[in-house]
């Protein structure tokens, strides 16, 4: 018997904090990738997206911090607000489940000649996919848009990352050493 989907969106899964599979179990993990959904970032976001982001792990910041170590509401609601139509400087993409943001992907600089991507996802849901998809979904928005290019930096040590970005056409076009101390690879794609 399969569970039934969850619906993720944040006004009416507030109160969830497990799901109940068919057996009676719970658990803070989807089952499947489809209990995830993935939409625009939007209008009321803005305090879910730093409860996301100052909620990565160490290790998951040690490779993703467009925003430094911790970020605030103030710095997030700009963020939102360069998503509207009015600005549209930036394509963020959230994913929600359990009413919380469980995943960002972006690509920043839409007025650039290469604007910058990027990607992170909660340490639970790691290994379901969720990366791809919202990889996917904002490299297709991007070829919607005949974005000429897009950038990206990723520490030389994260082979995961690096070869879902090679799966999306992403080849490295430089490296240089970041002043963390760390060694980066800049990838570029035409999407």
């Amino acid at each position: 018997m399969r569970r039934p989907a969850v619906s993720s969106s944040p006004s009416d899964a507030q109160s969830q904090s497990s799901i109940r599979d068919a057996a009676g179990r719970t658990s803070t993990r989807p089952d499947r990738p489809d209990d995830i959904r993935i939409r625009r970032l939007a209008t009321g976001d803005a305090h879910d997206l730093a409860v996301f982001y100052n909620g990565l792990s160490h290790a998951s910041k040690r490779t993703f911090r467009p925003l430094g170590q911790t970020t605030t509401r103030s710095t997030c609601d700009e963020i939102v607000l360069d998503n509207m139509a009015d600005r549209d400087t930036r394509m963020d993409l959230v994913a929600w489940h359990n009413g919380q943001i469980v995943g960002w992907c972006f690509i920043w600089e839409l007025d650039s000649a290469a604007p910058t991507f990027g990607l992170a996802v909660s340490d639970a849901y790691h290994g379901r996919g969720l990366g791809t998809r919202l990889m996917g979904a904002v490299m297709d928005w991007a070829k919607q848009q005949r974005l000429q290019q897009v950038d990206l930096t990723v520490v030389q040590d994260n082979l995961v990352a690096q070869h879902i970005y090679s799966r999306f056409g992403f080849v490295r076009t430089d490296e240089f050493t970041g002043d963390d101390g760390l060694r980066y690879w800049r990838m570029s794609a035409r999407p």
